[in-house]
């Protein structure tokens, strides 16, 4: 007796629950057997066609609802979603599904999505809002995770400089571990950018790391990721690492050199399973993932002093691409430094048209020891507070112009100073007198707008020479 009061009890309580269910005052329900005649319809449903259940009940669902799909449902077994319904000037969203009872339709049911179209309407833009947010948001994620550079950023006219493009490009084409060397501010990165999006792997992920700045403790984190709990402060469900991240794409590790010994065994582990596991992880997870690898340091002198592990070098050093110094390439520094203005005159909103011939001549005598992302600093500093229309002599720092080789023909900057004004009035002089005063002329011989001459010999008050 206990257990059949509470099999009823149990019973009674699975009744209660599928009445208020099916009697759900915001949707409406009807079901009908696999001869289309109605064995259930809620109130909002009986409401809504202006019958009551006994009108109902047994009757076949074209004659309570003449345009009901239903019967469509019941012979093909296909279901039906978001279907318009229209019924005595009321319009709903619909779902049709078949009932099956061992491979066989034995029915169908029939069910409102929504109470009404204007709560439908509001869910439709609650959805487009949210489909909108998550591309944005996809687009923002993409931004991050895009190479931005192509062979074409690559500024350069020099033979050191085509050929490092050269021996890219070829790299580009291989899935094989690159390993780009040079000094500090060579272009590196814009290097592996163009490697990646030339080649392959262009629309998968491009994720960067300078392991140099990333601190020790967790530099293993960032690469391989960690699970849920994994140490006191890890995230709730954990956090993919870079070369998760990078899977199906390119994983640029700048300033690779400086990784701990520990740090690099785990990366050459990397390299020769293709599988990363998570701190705190048990399960390997496989990664299809290109390394483009970089450093200002020498990996072989690194090798020797026993700092860099001889067999990780081995692994990244499979293709090798040496970055040449820009003062190594002084031919390169004129079409640099004019795409650097180009490029600071749309940041800064300024309108500066280029160099004077002698201001160029002390960019290519300077030694560089910060390479092109020196020259673009100093750039940038000169635009700022320049409004003339060329950067002249006048406007570059005079350290630069201490150092741009020429202090040796001098005894001190004063006198270096006095030098070069000294030579620029002769230039001017002669290029008048080789034009016959032409002052339009005489520009166009220096290089410089006619405004610019104009102002240099009222700026170093040269007489109005008679010229025969």
């Amino acid at each position: 007796m206990e257990n059949v009061c509470e099999e009823l009890h149990s019973t009674q309580k699975l009744k209660a629950t599928l009445e208020a269910v099916i009697e759900n005052p915001h949707e409406g329900l009807v079901v009908v057997d696999e001869h289309c005649h109605v064995v259930m319809m809620n109130q909002f449903y009986l409401d809504v066609v202006g019958r009551s259940l006994e009108e109902v009940i047994g009757k076949h669902v074209l004659e309570i609802t003449p345009g009901s799909q239903l019967p469509e449902t019941v012979r093909t077994g296909n279901p039906q979603f978001a279907e318009l319904w229209k019924v005595r000037e009321r319009e709903f969203i619909m779902m049709r599904v078949p009932i099956r009872n061992n491979g066989r339709i034995i029915g169908a049911i029939g069910k409102t999505l929504f109470k009404d179209m204007e709560v439908a309407r509001v869910f439709t833009k609650k959805m487009i809002q949210l489909e909108n947010d998550l591309e944005y948001y996809k687009e923002e994620l993409r931004k991050i995770h895009v190479s931005n550079y192509t062979f074409e950023d690559i500024i350069g006219v020099s033979a050191a400089i085509a050929k490092a493009k050269k021996i890219a490009a070829r790299a580009a084409q291989s899935s094989s571990t690159v390993l780009i060397s040079g000094e500090s501010g060579t272009g590196k990165e814009i290097f592996a950018n163009a490697i990646h999006n030339s080649g392959p792997r262009c629309q998968g992920p491009f994720i960067k790391i300078n392991c140099a700045a990333v601190p020790e403790q967790l530099l293993e984190s960032e690469l391989f990721g960690y699970n849920e709990g994994a140490f006191t402060g890890a995230r709730k469900g954990g956090k993919p690492g870079k070369f998760e991240l990078a899977n199906r794409g390119t994983i640029f590790l700048d300033e690779a050199g400086d990784m701990s010994l520990s740090m690099q065994a785990k990366l050459l582990r990397v390299i020769q399973d293709r599988e990363v596991e998570r701190i705190g992880g048990t399960q390997p997870i496989r990664v299809d993932v290109r390394i483009i690898a970089a450093s200002n340091r020498d990996l072989q002198q690194l090798v020797k002093e026993n700092k860099f592990r001889l067999d990780l070098f081995y692994r990244i050093n499979v293709i090798s691409l040496e970055l040449p110094p820009l003062r190594e390439r002084s031919d390169d520094i004129e079409p640099l430094a004019n795409q650097l203005i180009s490029k600071l005159n749309r940041d800064l909103k300024t309108q500066i048209k280029g160099i004077s011939p002698q201001a160029l001549e002390v960019l290519k005598s300077y030694n560089w020891p910060g390479n092109v992302r020196e020259l673009g600093n100093i750039l940038e500093r000169i635009i700022n507070f320049c409004t003339d229309d060329y950067i002249d002599l006048e406007h570059l720092p005079a350290q630069l112009v201490r150092e741009a080789g020429l202090q040796n023909a001098v005894d001190g900057p004063h006198t270096l100073r006095q030098g070069l004004i000294k030579a620029e009035k002769n230039l001017i002089f002669d290029a008048l007198h080789a034009a016959k005063g032409n002052k339009m002329q005489a520009a166009r011989a220096l290089g410089i707008h006619r405004s610019v001459l104009y102002r240099k010999l009222a700026q170093y008050n040269l007489p109005e020479y008679e010229y025969d």
